[in-house]
């Protein structure tokens, strides 16, 4: 999202003035150093190419972040997928506005990862919102919201790309609206509003109970950032992706392995004529995928899941 935030800024053409980076907070400094010179990420690349002055700070709430942003005067501040809530003397800071985008149709789906929220809620679609900070979460009054789909196959990944080439066109927008025509915030509905706190392994685990439908998408909705997984007999089966499958015969029983390959099985659900087929699967523990083939070779047709 930042890397796109800042494409749409340049292209703008709009004086983009500094540039402050969450990575430099959440990962070791001399790791960091040594990450940026031998495998730059894109955003390390467009902040050399563009020579774009970079904020050597660590937190954004900082006395050190707040000092070097008042020589910068900022008019514009915009954040995209920042880890801190921002307190009142920052957001204060530029002279017209600090923006936050979003990823969600606000005030759906508020908190630390609204990609797989919304996949895994089954939405069919989701969007960006361009909101003013404030000292709550995803609470600010909107200033500019795009839509975006979500198709069946689409994954955590997939619309998180999605969502950053939408941010990217839209803040290009916003910059010129602010520019040349007065934008009214919008309080958001807090009768509608929804907030997803931070994915944990809890939501990893697959229920069997639950609808063919919600499984595939709380297994598509965490890939690639975390795989969901299953228990057979005491082992872990890990899954990375999943399809919906009609069945010629119904299976009155869910959680039944119905067949198999040496890295997939067939699996009833709670609707006698639909099955999860999983694939890519692995066993966790075991040393590479060979390994895991042999393993799941061994499962017997019928065997229940627990």
């Amino acid at each position: 999202m930042a890397s796109s935030l800042m494409l749409g800024i340049l292209e703008s053409e709009h004086n983009l003035v500094g540039v402050l980076r969450w990575e430099k907070a959440k990962n070791n400094r001399f790791l960091y150093f040594f990450k940026n010179i031998f495998w730059p990420d894109k955003l390390t690349t467009l902040i050399r190419s563009y020579k774009i002055h970079e904020i050597d700070v660590k937190y954004a709430n900082s006395e050190k972040f707040k000092k070097q942003a008042l020589k910068l005067k900022p008019d514009v501040i915009i954040v995209g997928s920042w880890g801190e809530i921002f307190k009142k003397d920052v957001i204060m800071l530029p002279t017209m506005a600090f923006i936050n985008c979003h990823p969600s149709l606000l005030p759906k789906y508020r908190g630390s990862n609204p990609y797989s929220s919304a996949i895994m809620a089954g939405e069919t679609k989701t969007g960006i919102t361009f909101h003013l900070v404030n000292e709550g979460i995803d609470t600010g009054s909107m200033l500019l919201q795009k839509e975006v789909s979500i198709a069946d196959d689409d994954n955590a990944e997939t619309l998180r790309t999605k969502c950053s080439y939408k941010a990217r066109e839209a803040v290009i927008e916003l910059l010129n609206e602010l520019d040349t025509t007065t934008i009214i915030p919008v309080s958001q509905d807090e009768k509608k509003a929804s907030y997803y706190p931070q994915i944990t392994d809890k939501d990893a685990r697959i229920d069997w109970k639950k609808s063919p439908r919600d499984i595939h998408n709380q297994i598509r909705g965490l890939n690639p950032w975390m795989e969901c997984y299953t228990i057979y007999k005491s082992d872990f089966l890990m899954i990375k992706s999943s399809k919906i499958v009609n069945l010629d015969k119904p299976e009155p029983k869910p959680a039944k392995i119905l067949a198999k390959t040496k890295n997939s099985l067939l699996i009833s659900t709670i609707d006698p004529n639909k099955a999860i087929l999983i694939e890519k699967l692995n066993v966790y523990g075991y040393l590479n995928k060979l390994w895991s083939g042999f393993y799941i070779r061994n499962i017997k047709i019928g065997s229940f899941l627990k």
